[in-house]
């Protein structure tokens, strides 16, 4: 059993998730430790992927991250801890997700849409496998459906379960617009197919995929579990013990905590180096998905407030977690982007306990110097927190 203060916990975390760190990461070195990055297409200053890349790749730039999804192609859109992007290396061990996926396409059109498309999939494969690389919007087969949401179109439905089963795969993207084409044109060389002989051997390794993701877990459930099987208890249990027997997690005390973390083992190599510096985080940061475990250790309380009805919300729209060093101060909230404008900040909060010193400005100063040049804007307005 390892022990640890508070303070070793998050000086080991934010280090083992290569922020505030002196060291040059690449796109490529994040996701080899992290496996996977959430994706969310909201853009106020970027996606939820270039977020999280911003904070751990010194000058990062998003055509960084479009080039290895849609030109180099080692990185791929699809399903692990929700719609995530991940390494291509990887895709044949998440089969079970995708055939998962696929299943409850069919049973979500069927129950939330009354919509029907099981009938129209082979045609519709067939267009993109002769047409693509095509947009959705070129392909209309079936019925359209209007709900509350929005309307969805039979042909549109049936893409999306081609693509969660791994039929077919995003050759390029515009803002929200992605162009199909088959798979295996996409990724003429990878393989698909389960490569687990039993069931136990796919939830161990998902089980321990998940730690990697965040570097710090404990049992309980939340939606930082979501996933095949791992979502349950019995299994989150069996399957610690089975990675503890096997040296590949150890177990971790912190001070003040009743709760046993997990920790993988070969975290314990990674030198922990935190700079007393400042960086923005995405709202589904790796490092932010368990929202209780946050609390536990950094006494941060953190609700991403987009889908909170505005006159509900206690800070804001879009708002950024702010971390100095491996403590999170407070909340920054951008205006929303639009080419070359000036970066533009709405507000900035501090908790209760940090006071805005001359050396806290400075220090937030530079960070918005280096987002602003992620965003590739030489001008900020910042205002409103002088």
């Amino acid at each position: 059993m390892i022990n640890w203060t508070k303070e070793q916990a998050k000086a080991y975390l934010v280090n083992y998730h290569m922020i505030n760190t002196k060291h040059h990461y690449s796109v490529n070195d994040v996701f080899t430790r992290l496996n996977a990055i959430q994706y969310d297409p909201l853009n106020v200053v970027g996606t939820n992927p270039e977020l999280v890349l911003q904070s751990r790749v010194s000058s990062f730039k998003k055509e960084i991250l479009y080039n290895a999804l849609y030109k180099d192609r080692y990185l791929i859109d699809g399903w692990d801890k929700q719609m995530c992007i991940y390494h291509i290396k990887d895709y044949d061990k998440l089969n079970l997700i995708r055939e998962d996926r696929a299943k409850n396409e069919i049973k979500s059109s069927k129950r939330y849409l009354d919509l029907e498309f099981e009938h129209i999939i082979d045609d519709v494969f067939n267009l993109i496998d002769k047409n693509g690389p095509i947009l959705s919007s070129k392909i209309k087969l079936g019925d359209t459906v209007e709900h509350k949401w929005r309307h969805t179109k039979a042909s549109s439905a049936a893409i999306s379960y081609l693509f969660h089963k791994g039929d077919v795969g995003i050759e390029s993207r515009h803002n929200t617009q992605k162009k199909y084409h088959t798979f295996e044109k996409l990724h003429p060389n990878i393989k698909k197919d389960n490569p687990f002989s039993t069931l136990d051997e796919f939830i161990e390794y998902h089980l321990y995929r998940r730690i990697q993701s965040m570097g710090l877990v404990w049992s309980k459930y939340s939606v930082a579990f979501s996933g095949l099987y791992i979502y349950l208890k019995k299994h989150r249990e069996k399957f610690l013990k089975v990675l503890i027997d096997k040296d590949m997690i150890k177990e971790v005390k912190i001070d003040g905590i009743s709760e046993i973390f997990y920790i993988p083992t070969t975290a314990l190599s990674y030198p922990v180096e935190v700079m007393d510096q400042i960086s923005f985080l995405a709202p589904l940061d790796n490092m932010l998905w368990d929202r209780a475990l946050i609390l536990k250790i950094f006494d941060f309380d953190y609700t991403w407030e987009v889908y909170v009805p505005q006159e509900k919300r206690k800070y804001g729209y879009y708002v950024l977690p702010i971390l100095k060093g491996s403590d999170l101060i407070g909340r920054i909230e951008f205006d929303k982007q639009r080419k070359n404008d000036p970066l533009k900040v709405i507000h900035l909060w501090l908790e209760p306990q940090i006071k805005m010193t001359k050396k806290l400005k400075n220090q937030i100063d530079k960070a918005l110097v280096r987002f602003s040049n992620y965003l590739e804007t030489n001008e900020i307005d910042s205002s409103n927190i002088l």
